[in-house]
């Protein structure tokens, strides 16, 4: 997380980084934890594992930027939700909890547990002054929702690509090496591990790719001897 000089102005960086939620919200394949975008606005990250950390909640209450009784954000029955929201009025992110706030929110002795206040995460504190980006703050909530951390918090569930069709696998793996590409390139404590996944996902998109394209070569040439 450099910086980077010259950050752009809050509001486009801001529609930059939901832009990148949205984008993360559309793979399917990770291990411990999956995204979803519920608005342009907001999305939900859910960690699969649960967590034995705690977490400190912002001292100032802040409104929600979304309607709470909205059945779309109802918390998945297991794991740990957070929520991702870019609302224009505060000109950054911020994440709020979205469960388990009695055991994982921790308060001071005269405090009272406010459920409306975002969470407190290093990533949205340096937002305004570093180039954060929707996987950094990915990497952090991931390694409050297990315990212990994983060592690679985007390590990847290969079987969600053998389930998938060769159609299927050829886009899903596409995209996938190309957000892994991303979060390489932010020198994580993961890297070597997730340099190892690039290897091994470009060897699986590659045959996948080659093997598509010797069926389809043979569907044409038994259509043309027919």
């Amino acid at each position: 997380m450099a910086d980077d000089g010259v950050v752009p102005g809050e509001m486009t960086r801001l529609n930059q980084f939901m832009a990148d939620c949205m984008s993360v919200g559309a793979l399917r394949g990770f291990k411990h934890f999956s995204v979803s975008t519920v608005y342009e606005h907001l999305s939900r990250v859910h960690a699969i594992e649960e967590s034995k950390h705690t977490i400190s909640s912002a001292k100032n209450r802040m409104e929600k930027p979304f309607d709470i009784s909205n059945r779309s954000l109802e918390a998945d029955s297991e794991g740990i939700n957070f929520l991702i929201a870019g609302y224009q009025r505060y000109r950054c992110p911020y994440v709020w909890l979205r469960t388990d706030h009695e055991r994982l929110v921790q308060l001071d002795a005269d405090e009272e547990l406010d459920k409306d206040a975002p969470v407190e995460l290093n990533t949205i504190n340096c937002w305004r002054n570093y180039d954060i980006r929707p996987w950094d703050v990915i990497v952090e909530i991931v390694c409050y929702a297990l315990d212990p951390w994983p060592e690679n918090p985007f390590a990847i569930d290969y079987e969600y690509f053998d389930r998938i069709t060769m159609e299927e696998r050829v886009v899903a793996t596409g995209a996938m090496l190309e957000f892994l590409r991303r979060a390489y390139l932010r020198r994580y404590f993961c890297s070597e591990i997730l340099l190892e996944d690039i290897k091994r996902l470009q060897r699986q998109h590659f045959y996948c790719i080659n093997t598509l394209r010797e069926y389809q070569q043979s569907s044409v040439f038994r259509e043309a001897t027919s």
